[in-house]
């Protein structure tokens, strides 16, 4: 899986300015998780962040920022599966249309809330050479709101892709019935 992974990194991919790309790197953590649950899930994620760090031009920006906004779409659903809501706690548990939409919709306000601090405080800065007292001001028009809206429609997107397509592959192609292991 971690092989899978890191050949979606070296494929083309749609890159905003900054350096943020739209792909299907982390949908393989997720099918990862679907499949075999969060320990492998969390290794393929490790493994892969790894090798962006030492492949990718994006660096330790890039590495750490594909792990950071790609870990709640696994650790929110891994989480789920142990409140009473769910019957089981195995990768069947995740095989409905609910349960799919309640993992996606607080795995990405996670994801949002996560990597809307990171890229205001950190990530930006970094990669910008702006401080974050001017962040606003320079890149947003001075409005909050503005920033907001910018980092969660780029991660909005990519955690439906992160969350939807592993999905798919785990329960509507019943991957999960033929590999899945916990």
């Amino acid at each position: 899986m971690s092989a899978l992974s890191i050949a979606f990194e070296l494929m083309p991919a749609f890159r905003v300015f900054w350096g943020m790309k739209i792909d299907f790197v982390g949908t393989i953590w997720v099918l990862s998780f679907f499949l075999y649950g969060l320990t492998e899930a969390t290794y393929v994620s490790l493994i892969t962040t790894l090798f962006i760090l030492i492949y990718s031009p994006t660096g330790l920006v890039g590495a750490l920022m594909k792990f950071i906004a790609t870990l709640p779409m696994v650790l929110v659903p891994a989480a789920l599966s142990y409140l009473p809501l769910q019957p089981e706690r195995s990768s069947k548990a995740y095989g409905s249309i609910k349960a799919l939409l309640l993992s996606a919709v607080l795995a990405n306000l996670a994801r949002i809330i996560i990597t809307s601090l990171v890229n205001y405080y950190w990530a930006i800065p970094l990669w910008t050479g702006i401080p974050p007292e001017l962040l606003l001001k320079v890149m947003f028009g001075g409005s909050l709101l503005n920033f907001l809206i910018f980092v969660a429609s780029l991660n909005i997107l990519q955690g439906v892709i992160d969350i939807v397509v592993p999905w798919l592959l785990a329960y509507k192609f019943r991957l999960a019935s033929l590999f899945g292991t916990w």
